[in-house]
C-alpha cells in the first residue's frame, strides 16, 4: 500500500507530503495491517513488532486523526531520552500544532499543557499529573504507550501497569495505542487491553544473526566471514566492519568494560580515519571532554576515545555528553559505540552491526547469569539501518566452540520469555493505594479491589487474593502513619500531600519521625536522611577499602544521625553503610569537592552524581513541604539553604553569587577569592577587572544582570513612595 493512498482515509495532503519527504513511499506490512484493522477509526491496537519496523509512523497516523477531531494526543515513554527524541520529531512533523514535553517536577499539574495539542511525557510524570488532578486530561483523544513490554521490568513495570489501568478507567472514549517489541504472549496482553493485536516478525532490513569465535563470524543464513588472526576478536570484528565502511554497536556488561574496550578499539580505528574525519572528531572530542568546568578523568578518557572515532556510552556519562555521542553516531562521524545494555532501551540508534560481547551479567543476590532473550532481541534489533543498509548483522562472541553452541541454542534458536505482571511489590502498592484513595479514584476497600481486578496481574492470574491481603495490610499501615483517617477510607491532608509529592509513604513516614524526634538537625543528618529512603536506591556499594573510613564516620558522628543506627549484625546494617557513603558524597559535593575528586574517592561518575543530585533535590523539596505542613517552621530555612547548596555544589558563603545566571561553583569561588562576595560588590567592580577573573563574556553578562536588578530596585522604591503619598 502506498503512502499516497492515505488521502482515501481522510488524511490531509500536507501530512502525506511530509511523510514522503521523510522517504516513506510505501507502508510496511504491519503498518498496512494496522490501517486495515481500524487505526484511523479509533480502534485500540497493540503493535508487537521488531525494532525499526515502523511503530512510530503508526502512532503518528493515529495522532493526525485525533488532532483533526480537536482532541489532544499524549505520547507516553519510559525514559527521558526517548521523550526528548519523540518531542524533537513531533515538533518538526506537527509544525503548525503546539507540541510539548513534560518529564520533571512531580509536584505540579502543569496547567500550561492545556494550550498544547501533542504532549510527550514519561510514565511517572503522567501518573503525577493524574495525582494533581490536571483538568485538561479529559480533552485527550489518543494515548500512545511506547515500549509497553516494560511491564515485565520489576522497577518500571508496576507503575506502568497502574497507569494504563487508570487511563483506561478515566478515558473510556479515547483511543489507546500500545507499542511493543515482539513478545511471546502478545495475545494475552492484547486481550487484557481489549485491543486488536498486530503481531509481526517483519523487519525492513534482513537480520543475519550469528556467533563470533576462533577468528571467524559464523552466520548460519549467510555463511562464514573469516577475521584477522593477529588481532583480538573484538578488534578483528571492528576491522572487518571498518573495511566495509560501516558502523557498529558493541554491548558489554559493565561501565568499566565499556570504557576499556572503547579505548582498545579507538587505537585501531584512529588509523582508518581520513583527514576531515580527524578534524571533526577532534573538535567533538574537545567539546565532550570539556562539558564540565573542570574535566574529570572519565571526560578526558571519553574525549580520547572520540578523537579516535569510538565512544563509550553508559549511565555514568552526563546527559549532554550522551546527546553529542548519539548525534555524532547518527551522522556517521563515530564508527563504534561501546555501550552497556541500557542503550538497547534508549533512543533510536541503529547500526549496520551489533556485537553482544557479554551475554552474561551479574545480578545482585543471584550471581552471573544469561541475559533474557527479550533483552537480546532488543539489542540485535538495532542492527540494519533501513535508509542505508540492505541487511544488518548481529553476533554474540564466544571463547570456545562449546560456548558458541550454547549461545546459538539459547539466543538465536531460543524462545522469548513471556512478560508477566510485577505488581505485587509492597513499595509500589503503598504508593498507588494511597494515590487511589487520595485522588478519590477509590473510596472503599471494595472499589480498590475492583480497580486491581482490572490490572494485568488480575488478568494473568485470575485471582487477586494475594494483592487483596497486601492492600489491607497497606491500608492499616497508612492509617498508622497518619496518611488515612482512622474510621473512613479518606486521605488526611498529610496523606494527600505525600501522594502529590510522589513519595513512597514509607519514605514520608521516615522523614516525619526524624523531624519529630530529633532535637538538633544539621546538614549531614539531613543528607543522610534523604540517602536512607527507597527513592535513593540502589545505593552505591561500599568497597572493602572504604569500610574502615565509613565505620569511623559513624562512630565520630553518632549524634548527627536522624534515624536509629542499626546493630552490625542486623540485616539493615549493610544498607546503612551505603547510605552513610552516599551522604558523604553529598557532603563533599556541597563543600565544593570536584567531580574528579568524587570519582576518585567514591567511584561515583559525573553522570551518576548528577542523577543523584536530581533525586536529592526532589527529596529535600519533599522534606521541606512535609515540615511546612506539620508546622515545623524551625527546620524550613536550613532545608531550603541546603537544597540550593546541593543544586549548586557550594559552601554557604557562595550562595549569593551562584544565584546569578552564568555563575557556577568554579566562577563563584574565583569571584569570592577576589573579594567579590555579594551582588553589591559586583556593582562597584569595573567590567575590565571582572573580565580578568571570569572572562569578558561572563563579565558583561553579570554587569547586565546587576544593572537590571538595580533598575528594578529603583522602580520598587518609587512605587513604594507613591503608595505612601
Amino acid at each position: 500500500m502506498l503512502v499516497q493512498e492515505l488521502e482515501k482515509f481522510g488524511v490531509e495532503k500536507k501530512y502525506v507530503e511530509r511523510l514522503e519527504k521523510e522517504g516513506i513511499k510505501k507502508f510496511y506490512p504491519p503498518q498496512e495491517k494496522a490501517l486495515k484493522k481500524g487505526l484511523l477509526e479509533g480502534k485500540n491496537l497493540v503493535l508487537a513488532v521488531p525494532t525499526a519496523a515502523g511503530k512510530t509512523l503508526v502512532a503518528t497516523l493515529a495522532m493526525i486523526k485525533s488532532l483533526e477531531k480537536g482532541k489532544k494526543a499524549i505520547y507516553v515513554v519510559p525514559l527521558i531520552s526517548l521523550a526528548n527524541e519523540k518531542y524533537e520529531y513531533y515538533t518538526k512533523f506537527f509544525k503548525e500544532r503546539k507540541v510539548a514535553i513534560s518529564v520533571g517536577d512531580f509536584d505540579s499539574a502543569d496547567p500550561w499543557l492545556e494550550r498544547y495539542d501533542v504532549i510527550v511525557v514519561t510514565v511517572e510524570k503522567l501518573d503525577s499529573l493524574i495525582r494533581h488532578g490536571a483538568p485538561w486530561l479529559c480533552q485527550t483523544g489518543l494515548v500512545v504507550f511506547d515500549e509497553v513490554h516494560l511491564l515485565n521490568d520489576p522497577s518500571r513495570g508496576p507503575t506502568l501497569e497502574i497507569l494504563i489501568t487508570k487511563m483506561r478507567t478515566m478515558l473510556k472514549r479515547a483511543q489507546f495505542l500500545f507499542l511493543s517489541a515482539t513478545i511471546k504472549n502478545a495475545e494475552e496482553l492484547a486481550e487484557w487491553l481489549d485491543a486488536i493485536l498486530i503481531k509481526s516478525d517483519f523487519r525492513p532490513t534482513k537480520l543475519y544473526e550469528g556467533i563470533a569465535y576462533d577468528s571467524k563470524i559464523w552466520l548460519p543464513e549467510m555463511g562464514e566471514i573469516k577475521l584477522r588472526e593477529d588481532l583480538s576478536l573484538e578488534e578483528a570484528i571492528a576491522f572487518e566492519i571498518l573495511k566495509r565502511r560501516k558502523q557498529a554497536i558493541f554491548f558489554v556488561a559493565t561501565r568499566r568494560n565499556a570504557e576499556s574496550l572503547a579505548l582498545k578499539l579507538a587505537s585501531l580505528t584512529r588509523k582508518h580515519l581520513g583527514r576531515n574525519e580527524r578534524e571533526l572528531l577532534k573538535k567533538l572530542g574537545d567539546e565532550i571532554e570539556n562539558v564540565l568546568e573542570i574535566p574529570t578523568s572519565q571526560c578526558k578518557k571519553e574525549g580520547r576515545c572520540v578523537r579516535g572515532g569510538v565512544a563509550f556510552h553508559h549511565a555514568g556519562l552526563l546527559g549532554a555528553q550522551k546527546r553529542m555521542i548519539e548525534k555524532a553516531f547518527k551522522r556517521g562521524w563515530l564508527k563504534f559505540i561501546v555501550a552497556t545494555p541500557t542503550l538497547a532501551y534508549g533512543v533510536n540508534l541503529p547500526a549496520f552491526a551489533v556485537i553482544i560481547r557479554d551475554a552474561r551479567r551479574y545480578y545482585p543476590g543471584i550471581g552471573s547469569k544469561y541475559i533474557p532473550v527479550l533483552e537480546y532481541m532488543q539489542m540485535v534489533g538495532r542492527a540494519g539501518r533501513p535508509a542505508y543498509d540492505e541487511y544488518g548483522i548481529s553476533m554474540l562472541t564466544a571463547k570456545t566452540e562449546d560456548e558458541a553452541r550454547v549461545l546459538f541454542d539459547r539466543f538465536i534458536m531460543g524462545e522469548m520469555e513471556e512478560i508477566s505482571s510485577k505488581l505485587a511489590i509492597e513499595p509500589v502498592l503503598r504508593m498507588h493505594v494511597l494515590a487511589l484513595i487520595a485522588t478519590n479514584f477509590c473510596n472503599s476497600e471494595r472499589s480498590i479491589f475492583s480497580f486491581f481486578s482490572k490490572t494485568f496481574f488480575a488478568h494473568q492470574w485470575g485471582d487477586i487474593s494475594m494483592i487483596e491481603e497486601k492492600v489491607l495490610e497497606v491500608i492499616d499501615l497508612l492509617r498508622e502513619w497518619g496518611f488515612l483517617e482512622k474510621k473512613r477510607l479518606v486521605a488526611t491532608d498529610l496523606g494527600k500531600r505525600v501522594c502529590q509529592l510522589y513519595l513512597d509513604p514509607l519514605s514520608a513516614h521516615i522523614f516525619i519521625e526524624a523531624l519529630r524526634t530529633s532535637k538538633k538537625i544539621n546538614d549531614f543528618g539531613i543528607l543522610h536522611l534523604i540517602s536512607s529512603v527507597n527513592e535513593m536506591k540502589p545505593l552505591p556499594s561500599v568497597r572493602l577499602g572504604e569500610l574502615g573510613r565509613i565505620e569511623e564516620e559513624i562512630a565520630k558522628r553518632e549524634e548527627d544521625f536522624l534515624i536509629e543506627i542499626p546493630e552490625e549484625w542486623d540485616l539493615e546494617f549493610e544498607d546503612f553503610l551505603k547510605s552513610v557513603k552516599m551522604a558523604g558524597v553529598f557532603e563533599d559535593w556541597i563543600n565544593e569537592a570536584s567531580e574528579e575528586r568524587i570519582l576518585e574517592s567514591y567511584n561515583i561518575t559525573p553522570g551518576e552524581l548528577r542523577g543523584r543530585i536530581e533525586i536529592a533535590d526532589w527529596l529535600l523539596y519533599s522534606l521541606h513541604e512535609i515540615a511546612l505542613l506539620l508546622g515545623m517552621k524551625n527546620f524550613l530555612k536550613d532545608v531550603r539553604k541546603l537544597r540550593v547548596r546541593v543544586q549548586k555544589g557550594v559552601k554557604e558563603e557562595l550562595l549569593p553569587l551562584v544565584r546569578l545566571r552564568g555563575v557556577g561553583r568554579v566562577r563563584a569561588r574565583k569571584l569570592f577569592e577576589a573579594g567579590i562576595r555579594r551582588v553589591s560588590d559586583l556593582k562597584k567592580v569595573p567590567v575590565e577587572t571582572l573580565a580578568k577573573i571570569i572572562g569578558p563574556k561572563t563579565a558583561e553578562n553579570l554587569k547586565e544582570q546587576v544593572e537590571r536588578k538595580k533598575k528594578k530596585d529603583v522602580q520598587k522604591t518609587l512605587w513604594s513612595g507613591a503608595a505612601g503619598i
